[in-house]
């Protein structure tokens, strides 16, 4: 009667190589886990994991087509929003074109309208000239129904100042840049949230400093128009 038993039941003993091989699969995957996490790569682990598993990569496949969706309608939406400046740029040319005192400048964060020292300041000085006003009004009228942001640069020449008011070219700079502002916020010209100032002295020149005509060229204020890309 044993014997018979045995004789008929092989497949059933022989079942406990399914809970063996199930135990030997788990204690990989431990393994595995703990090698992934002594070396901290979890790129690793995962990778390990679905590869012991034999996991699906569709939702990782589904993220990746999703981020690529996302860029390609991004970069859709910048080539073809229309870039403010380049209005701008073609009306300062216009109206400005017979100023010597003022230049129009365009680069690829935006457009400079560069205004020479002299018609806006007295030497030293950071007191916008009155007949200096009439022209900052022409140039806030043309940004005043635009978004974008502005910011107003002062520079000088490498020459000391010799001023008790400004210890150095660097006070001086930044004084008339923020006097600027003041004045087209308090005028109500252009919204402050818009503007920021920036006074950079000597150390940004367009010009050597050898010659008086580089250094005239030096002492001025940028009004940047940041472009709307």
């Amino acid at each position: 009667m044993r014997n018979d038993y045995y004789g008929n039941s092989k497949d059933y003993i022989n079942r406990w190589v399914i809970s063996y091989a199930d135990f030997v699969t788990m204690l990989l995957a431990l393994f595995i886990v703990m090698y992934a996490i002594s070396v901290n790569d979890t790129k690793h682990l995962s990778a390990a994991l679905k590869k012991t598993f034999n996991i699906e990569q569709v939702k990782e496949e589904e993220t990746i087509t999703t981020e690529q969706a996302k860029d390609a309608t991004e970069t859709e939406t910048e080539l073809t929003e229309p870039d403010t400046t380049e209005e701008l740029y073609n009306n300062f040319k216009d109206k400005f074109a017979d100023d010597t005192s003022l230049s129009v400048v365009k680069e690829k964060r935006g457009i400079i309208i560069r205004i020479n020292d002299t018609m806006l300041f007295d030497e030293g000085s950071a007191i916008i000239k009155t007949e200096a006003k009439s022209t900052l009004e022409k140039i806030a009228s043309e940004l005043k129904e635009k978004e974008n942001p502005i910011i107003i640069e002062g520079h000088t020449d490498s020459t000391p100042i010799k001023n008790e008011k400004y210890p150095s070219n660097w006070e001086l700079s930044t004084a008339r840049a923020t006097n600027i502002i003041k004045y087209l916020t308090e005028s109500g010209l252009i919204s402050p949230k818009r503007l920021s100032a920036v006074g950079y002295g000597e150390y940004m020149p367009v010009s050597e400093n050898i010659s008086p005509e580089g250094r005239a060229k030096n002492r001025r204020v940028d009004i940047i128009v940041l472009s709307s890309k």
